[in-house]
């Protein structure tokens, strides 16, 4: 049984030298791409937008061409953070490079100058370019993951592993779900007699916040749990859809739109793949809920109780609404990366990476406020002045400068390892049906692409806590479960 399970973590043979002049290629083309952006850096800011703004989008082209033929496919972890972190970073010079006649919710040139915006465009393209070599080196390294036909992996372990993932992620559900319903319907309720800001005023400790994630990845846990039953999994997604759409309308949209890309990325690989017919349709969806992901960015600083008010917003939105509002509501990311640039060391030394470090140690209840000064530590916009941080999101790259300073764009290939290393993960327990370890790597999927906006320490905790919480229910069950029922040794997560 070893033996054939050791056979099955080969590396793939297949036309090695292709993958390598991939990946030498990328290094090549972003070397020239590199260049090419500082020849034009001193022309004059109108002239400089355009042709850096080109230079941006072929970067991102060449860089998602090699991630995804590496991969294997376009919907994956490591695509998905690059397209986001481009999308964060770098939408507005897009936006004003074209010349795209938009109203902008907040023009990035009123907190940061012309100078410190360029500084933070080249910053973004240099970190992106290791970035995606560090996610190459990675994914290059992948072992081929097929699904042996020995006993830990036959039909059998497959009920047991999905029925496994039902229970444990109905308990998850019934951990979270009150703290979960206390926070939302509090945001609501603040949101409905306030606007969007009233629904930071939600007073939970982070160890509330921490227990209603078990919720989130208790249904992904349950949605992988029904891949036999597609009508009960479809039931489920629309139950997930439906509720997180009405988070959404509460202004607070960045964690619930990754938690839904999550879901769907679970549903494509388990439930149903997505073919032409259906990008399609889910393009016209997605067109769809970009409107009134920015309709609701629009309304979320407003009060308004009057119902036409809001369907004459409506309507005028939707006539005006483009792709390019996402980019202009998303962009602004810019700004902290451009404050981090500017303000550190001057406001804070760097950090020298000890700020990731203190991370892993929110792990631990903050009673009596013993871990304030590590939090101060890891959300590094604390550091900034209070002009500069009001209404201020976070940003990985930004968190980067502030641990190492102008080298730290070298360390953009952790974070594309760390990214790519996930990713593999991923893959590997799809493939090996090893749905209860997946579940635990999936707890990642939705911080890591929240973490392009906000801080490395919002993930740290609950990752700890859900897979500790995941690890004893499975050992706890397993040994609950027949063997002649479900048979095949007990897989180890």
């Amino acid at each position: 049984m070893k033996e054939a399970i050791k056979n099955n973590f080969i590396y793939s043979k297949k036309n090695p030298y292709i993958n390598i002049v991939l990946i030498l290629s990328n290094v090549i083309l972003n070397t020239v791409m590199l260049f090419l952006a500082v020849s034009i850096k001193y022309m004059t800011f109108e002239h400089w937008l355009f042709p850096f703004a080109v230079l941006s989008l072929i970067q991102l082209c060449m860089n998602l061409i090699t991630v995804s033929k590496l991969e294997k496919s376009f919907f994956s972890l490591t695509t998905l953070f690059l397209i986001f972190s481009y999308i964060t970073h770098l939408g507005i010079v897009v936006i004003f490079g074209f010349g795209i006649d938009i109203e902008l919710p907040w023009n990035p040139l009123l907190s940061i100058t012309e100078d410190t915006f360029k500084e933070a465009c080249y910053f973004t393209v240099l970190c992106h370019s290791f970035l995606t070599f560090g996610m190459c080196i990675v994914l290059y390294r992948r072992k081929t993951y097929n699904s042996p036909k020995c006993e830990v992996n036959s039909s059998k372990e497959q009920h047991r592993q999905l029925y496994l993932s039902r229970i444990i992620g109905s308990i998850l559900i019934l951990i979270g779900i009150l703290p979960m319903l206390y926070i939302d319907i509090s945001r609501v309720i603040l949101y409905v007699n306030g606007n969007y800001l009233d629904t930071y005023k939600v007073g939970v400790s982070g160890f509330v916040v921490t227990m209603s994630r078990f919720t989130e990845i208790g249904a992904i846990m349950l949605l992988i749990g029904n891949r036999e039953n597609k009508k009960r999994a479809y039931l489920i997604l629309l139950i997930i859809v439906m509720y997180q759409a009405m988070i959404i309308f509460t202004g607070n949209r960045g964690r619930p739109i990754m938690y839904l890309i999550t879901i769907f990325f679970v549903y494509s690989k388990f439930i149903k793949k997505i073919g032409l017919k259906q990008f399609i349709s889910t393009s016209i969806i997605g067109y769809i809920l970009g409107y009134l992901l920015t309709f609701i960015g629009q309304l979320r600083m407003l009060s308004i109780n009057d119902i036409g008010t809001y369907v004459e917003l409506f309507k005028k939105g939707f006539t005006e609404f483009s792709i390019f509002k996402l980019l202009a509501e998303f962009g602004t990311t810019i700004i902290t990366l451009g404050h981090s640039l500017v303000l550190f060391p001057t406001v804070s030394p760097f950090q020298l990476g000890t700020n990731y470090l203190a991370s892993l140690l929110t792990v631990f209840p903050n009673i009596g406020g013993i871990l304030d000064p590590l939090i101060d530590k890891t959300i590094y916009v604390y550091n900034m002045p209070s002009y500069a941080r009001q209404f201020l999101g976070g940003s990985y790259l930004g968190e980067l400068y502030y641990s190492f300073g102008k080298y730290s764009f070298i360390f953009a290939i952790l974070i594309g390892m760390l990214v790519a290393f996930i990713s593999n993960k991923i893959k590997k327990h799809i493939t090996q049906h090893h749905y209860v370890a997946l579940a635990i790597y999936l707890v990642l999927f939705p911080d890591l692409l929240w973490w392009i906006r906000g801080y490395f320490v919002d993930m740290v905790r609950e990752f700890v806590w859900i897979s500790v919480a995941i690890l004893i229910l499975y050992n706890y069950f397993s040994r609950k479960i027949n063997k002649r029922d479900f048979g095949g040794e007990k897989q180890s997560v």
